[in-house]
Parts: structure tokens; sequence; C-alpha cells
């Protein structure tokens, strides 16, 4: 077990703070940010459940909250901002310190309190109530989502009201992390709690919506991308905006090849000339790892495919698989 301490140099401290802002910013349903994160422990215990992300006072955060937190929480273009490992530090490990001592003290938010802050937050970003739940459902989130993260942030409100932390009316959608009395109450409950995190269990590379097709990756230069997609299918348009946008930068720095082939007209969406037809050996790829003629179909390396709605969920799994290829 070791402590990771931190660097007390200014220039570290900026950082920090900068990214702090930055989080706080685009988090829109974070509930608060502590600067107290050199105070857990990092643990590497290869028996551990693997399932685990941190303990916190004897409750465990598994990864599947970690995912679901954090796909509420960040939105989808600034994951390379912040990552897993630093929103668990930075928000959901005080969260759960916080909620600890608000059951302690038998406070629950109630549907009421719920309700009046979802509407202050959607008021106050200029949105109807249509508009924000168009917004979740191109993240593939619904209203009860985002009901559940504002219930935990009512309760925590109330927590600090009850402990004279902070002076609110209710109405307060972020907590001042500069305060005083606000920074000192979560050093505090952190300082007091007993934090570990499993870190290689954060990130851990686990198949849930991709299949291993036991094969080897194909006679390639460099691993190729292939997404398939046809004009009637209803999903594969917004399955193959999501291809596009998480393989072009790696085209780019030439990492890797993709070819995103429309069945119906034979084009390569990913090239700005028109292809004529796809290639034999294409069409070859296709019929062996969708037998039965199914689209959207994305054929990673040869070595993994997905057969399928391609959404924001298969993002992180996507990723990896994409790293494991290219050998990061």
């Amino acid at each position: 077990m070791k402590k990771k301490t931190p660097k007390s140099s200014n220039k570290k401290r900026k950082k920090t703070n900068e990214k702090q802002e930055n989080i706080i910013i685009i988090g829109i349903f974070i509930v608060f940010i502590a600067v107290v994160a050199y105070l857990f422990y990092f643990v590497n215990i290869q028996s551990f459940n693997e399932d685990i992300v941190a303990v916190v006072n004897g409750d465990k955060i598994s990864r599947d909250s970690l995912d679901w937190w954090y796909k509420v929480s960040i939105l989808p273009e600034y994951t390379d901002l912040i990552t897993k490992q630093d929103f668990l530090m930075l928000s959901l490990i005080p969260q759960e310190i916080l909620m600890q001592e608000a059951k302690k003290n038998n406070i629950k938010a109630t549907n009421d309190e719920v309700e009046k802050l979802l509407g202050l937050f959607i008021i106050e970003n200029g949105l109807t109530l249509n508009e924000f739940e168009e917004h979740l459902k191109s993240r593939d989130l619904a209203i009860e989502d985002i009901k559940k993260s504002f219930e935990t942030r009512a309760a925590i409100i109330q927590l600090f009201e009850k402990e004279n932390v902070v002076s609110t009316d209710n109405n307060e959608l972020l907590f001042d992390t500069i305060d005083n009395n606000f920074q000192e109450y979560v050093d505090n409950s952190i300082n007091n709690s007993k934090v570990e995190i499993f870190q290689e269990n954060i990130d851990k590379f686990v198949l849930r919506s991709f299949e291993e097709t036991n094969d080897e990756v194909c006679d390639e230069d460099k691993p190729i991308i292939r997404m398939y997609t046809t004009i009637s299918c209803q999903v594969c348009k917004e399955s193959g905006i999501l291809f596009q946008d998480l393989v072009i930068h790696l085209i780019a720095d030439g990492s890797v090849q993709a070819r995103h082939w429309s069945l119906d007209s034979g084009d390569n969406l990913l090239t700005s000339k028109k292809e004529n037809g796809i290639p034999e050996e294409e069409v070859a790829i296709f019929k062996k790892y969708s037998p039965d003629k199914l689209v959207p179909v994305v054929v990673a390396g040869c070595k993994y495919k997905h057969i399928g709605k391609f959404s924001i969920d298969d993002k992180d799994e996507f990723q990896a698989i994409l790293k494991t290829l290219i050998g990061e």
C-alpha cells in the first residue's frame, strides 16, 4: 500500500485548479470538486475483486458505478480532458463520503426537492424540457438518470445547510470550492475517511458489446478498422457518425487505417472520392463477421467485431480495443 503525495509547486497547483475549473464548467452534473485527492491511497492487490475501483470507509464503488456516473457527468467531447481516474478522485469519492455523512444524519432528498433543482437547472441553461430531453437522448440518457444525480446533489446541499458549511436557499447548482468553510469541511471529511483506490481496475479492458473473433489480426501493415452500413438502416447514420468521430484522429496520425463501407452505394464514406464498388476482399470480411448480413457492423483488425447499433455506450470499449491493436 502506497500513499500518493503531491508536489507542492505553484505550477502544479495552478494546473490542478485549472482542471478543477474545467470540470465544474463541463461536468454539469458533478456534485462538487475537492482538491485533496492526494489523501487517497492507491492499492495494487491482484486478488481483489476486479469490478471494484475504490473502497470508501468500507463501502465499495464498482467499475459499473464509475462508468455510469462518468457518462452522466462528463460530456463526450471532454472525456479526453477528464479521465476516469480524475473523475473518481475529484468527484465520485468525495461525493460518496458526503453521501455517507448525509445518511448518518438521516438526510434524504424528496421528489419535490429533486424536481426543483432539475427545473432550475433547465431554466438557467435556457432550455425547454423537450430540448433538455433531446439533449439527453443524444447521449443515450433519460431524465430519470439525471434525477438520480440531482437527488444526490439535493442531499448534499441539505447536509451542508445542517452543518452550516454554506449559506444556500437550495437554489445553488454549483458549490463554491474557493469558500474556506466548504473546503475545510470537505478536507476534514476526506482526511477522516479511509479511501483505497484500485487503479488497475479503473480502465480494465472488458468486452461487453464487442466479441473476439478468435482470429489473428488481419495480415495488414497496420490495423484496419472497418464499418459496414446501409442507407436504409435506421441506426446506421448515427452509428457511422460516432465511428468516424472516434477513428478520424487515429487515421490522421497514422496509427490505423479505417474504412466505412456503404453497402448500398459501394462507397467508402471516409474518403473524399466516390468509389465505384466495394473490393471483393472487403465484402468477404463483411460476410465472414456478419454471416446473417446484419448492419451496422464494426470489425476491428479482424480480431474484434460489433454487430448492431454503435453508440456512445460502446466508446470506452472501442477505444480500449484500438489501444490494444496499436500496442499502446
